[in-house]
């Protein structure tokens, strides 16, 4: 769909993507003022629209240059934008002042969108099957893949829409692979033990694999048990499904690295870096999982020449899961909900979310942005990124329900035990269902 005249964006881009992207993490504070239902008025006769977001930083001062382009371009509505926190700390905020009355007109970008169930059963959050089949509308739902869409699609109802997307590719240091005589990333797991034994030698190691009890295991290993032709639960979320078959031979191919002496996954293994960016960036191993996010830091850490970007390898077919910034509307006046809904879809647009990308590093979550002459310009210069783009076209998502974040934290402590080799893969995924089932009764 073609913006109307007004909605182009004048974002100043970030440079190239391995400066920009070092600011911005997917998964990528304080609360004050706001109405959810009612206090409409802004600067003149313009209705005030309370944005919240999590973003800070120059990903912050970028999303403050939107809003500025935005109000700049017409009058009726007036964004106002306010760091509402980040992590663990948004949703309960969020919940405290919708349930005071004091909750925003928008969320842009929440970082949790696996935890909106919480948020949608205050019957604050609006559904947005009719605004997005409106012909009025901008966007449409066909404006997303099905698995982006799924990200805020609750009991068969879309209530956000993801702003910000993001994956994970294997990254490689290329003078350590040279040194090694190897000429190419490997494409399967296969590859990846292979070329891990070559690797492996005088105190440095092959791979660092996901490791710690946070989600980020849980995030990553999910790829695995698909691409293995598994489940994460089944069809209508009732039932845990990872423990099966197809589950223990996910795993299996992990610890098995481990255990042959491949994979360092104790290494400098912190709430902070469970992603081994500490590791890469000192030389100590070969290859980590992590997204393009972190492509900036580690260039500082080891030269932009030697950073690799090769797609997460193949275990029997291609696989990828979701890290989405989702955004969605609460309720308030008519006025409110229009101009929320009026701004989320100026965000979304492809001409400004090709510049938020670029300028931020994150991936597109409208099919149209990857087309746009600025975002094929962008490729063009920063072709690491591409990688990640493609892998968004199979991506799947987590299941958004209450019981994600427990089934996700017995399933991160028991996969941390078989990666320590305390227990076996196929113990550690039933003692994991079990208690996965549990949240779910």
């Amino acid at each position: 769909m073609t913006p109307s005249p007004r909605r182009t964006g004048r974002i100043a881009r970030g440079g190239t993507f391995l400066a920009a992207a070092s600011a911005v993490g997917l998964v990528l504070t304080g609360c004050s003022g706001g109405s959810v239902s009612g206090n409409s008025g802004g600067s003149g006769d313009s209705t005030e629209i309370l944005v919240w977001t999590h973003y800070t930083g120059d990903a912050g001062k970028t999303v403050e240059t939107i809003a500025d382009d935005y109000n700049e371009s017409q009058s009726e509505y007036s964004v106002r934008i306010q760091y509402g926190g980040t992590g663990d700390q948004f949703t309960p905020k969020l919940l405290n002042a919708v349930k005071n009355d004091q909750g925003p007109n928008l969320v842009l970008g929440d970082g949790t969108p696996q935890k909106l169930s919480q948020v949608v059963e205050t019957g604050k959050v609006l559904p947005l099957e009719d605004l997005l089949s409106s012909p009025d509308s901008e966007i449409s739902a066909d404006n997303f893949t099905e698995g982006m869409l799924s990200t805020g699609t609750i009991d068969g109802t879309i209530y956000s829409l993801p702003s910000d997307g993001g994956d994970y590719g294997l990254i490689y240091n290329k003078a350590m692979f040279e040194e090694a005589g190897i000429d190419e990333p490997p494409a399967t797991w296969d590859e990846v033990a292979e070329d891990a034994t070559t690797l492996t030698k005088d105190g440095k190691y092959g791979i660092y694999l996901p490791i710690g009890t946070g989600e980020w295991p849980v995030f990553t290993w999910q790829s695995m048990l698909w691409g293995a032709g598994g489940d994460f639960l089944n069809e209508d979320n009732t039932e845990v499904a990872f423990n099966s078959p197809e589950g223990v031979e996910a795993l299996t191919v992990w610890t098995d690295l481990v255990k042959n002496g491949q994979a360092y996954p104790q290494s400098l293994a912190t709430g902070s870096d469970n992603q081994g960016m500490a590791a890469f960036s000192t030389g100590k191993v070969a290859m980590i999982i992590t997204g393009a996010y972190n492509l900036g830091l580690l260039a500082d850490g080891v030269g932009e020449e030697n950073v690799g970007v090769a797609p997460f390898p193949t275990l029997k077919e291609p696989a990828m899961n979701i890290g989405t910034d989702n955004s969605y509307l609460l309720d308030g006046t008519d006025e409110q909900e229009a101009g929320a809904w009026d701004f989320l879809q100026y965000t979304l647009s492809p001409e400004v979310q090709a510049e938020w990308d670029i300028a931020t590093g994150y991936l597109p979550t409208n099919k149209e942005t990857t087309e746009t002459d600025a975002y094929q310009a962008y490729l063009e210069e920063n072709p690491e990124i591409e990688v990640f783009v493609k892998q968004l076209e199979y991506a799947k998502a987590r299941p958004s329900i209450l019981a994600y974040d427990e089934i996700s934290s017995a399933l991160a402590t028991e996969i941390e035990k078989a990666m320590l080799g305390r227990v076996t893969p196929q113990e550690a995924l039933e003692a994991a269902a079990q208690n996965g089932q549990k949240a779910l009764d």
